[in-house]
């Protein structure tokens, strides 16, 4: 049986043209079309197609209609499997797609063997990713790794005498909170200041704080 696709394109023309590229597939067969996120939800509860073509942006509705839609279609149709095709190769628009349920991803100006290739791979129940966007992915992946190592790494103590500081506690009632005496609070502000590249205690905690070390 030759899978069977719903394409969601609020452009008419796209819709025709995405049609008759992919019923040129011996193993692909458009069963219908929406031109509306609300209209993908109701055509795949009427249809029930293998895979949802989704254009994840439609100008002419809500801009996070598509999200919204993915969700409500993979909440309800846990068989129906989602391939987002869209315009737009921005890493944030892919992550919300991939939280929102869809399971492939991949920009309008693929070929029409790539967008075929991609469906089989999703009804197969594989993921997708246009190769174009990997690289975006992975300088955004190095990047947050290399930020996680560059964030200096406080012990528990040094952590729990910055949060005090953030509290408004004195070095006393520190000391007095900790079991500790006053001098090694201090040794442990020192510590906290070195680290954060600090120089008093209300740079430390807006270090903290920007740096992700307090909440």
């Amino acid at each position: 049986m030759p899978v069977r696709v719903l394409i969601a394109d609020d452009i008419a023309l796209h819709r025709e043209l995405l049609g008759k590229l992919l019923d040129r597939q011996d193993d692909i067969t458009v069963v219908g079309e929406a031109a509306s996120p609300e209209e993908a939800v109701a055509a795949t509860a009427r249809l029930q197609p293998d895979v949802v073509l989704m254009d994840l942006r439609m100008p002419r509705h809500d801009p996070q209609g598509g999200i919204r839609a993915i969700e409500q279609i993979v909440a309800r149709y846990p068989n129906v499997r989602v391939l987002v095709l869209t315009e737009s190769d921005d890493d944030a628009d892919v992550r919300a797609a991939a939280m929102a349920g869809a399971v492939g991803y991949i920009v309008k100006s693929a070929k029409a063997a790539d967008i075929a290739e991609a469906i089989r791979a999703i009804y197969a129940g594989k993921g997708w990713l246009d190769p174009t966007i990997t690289g975006y992915l992975l300088d955004d992946y190095r990047r947050v790794a290399h930020d996680v190592r560059a964030r200096p790494t406080l012990t528990r103590t040094e952590t729990k005498v910055l949060q005090l500081i953030a509290a408004g506690k004195t070095t006393a009632e520190i000391a007095e909170q900790l079991f500790m005496a006053e001098k090694t609070v201090k040794n442990h502000l020192a510590n906290v200041y070195r680290k954060l590249g600090a120089k008093n205690r209300s740079h430390a905690v807006s270090e903290g704080y920007r740096q992700g070390l307090l909440k």
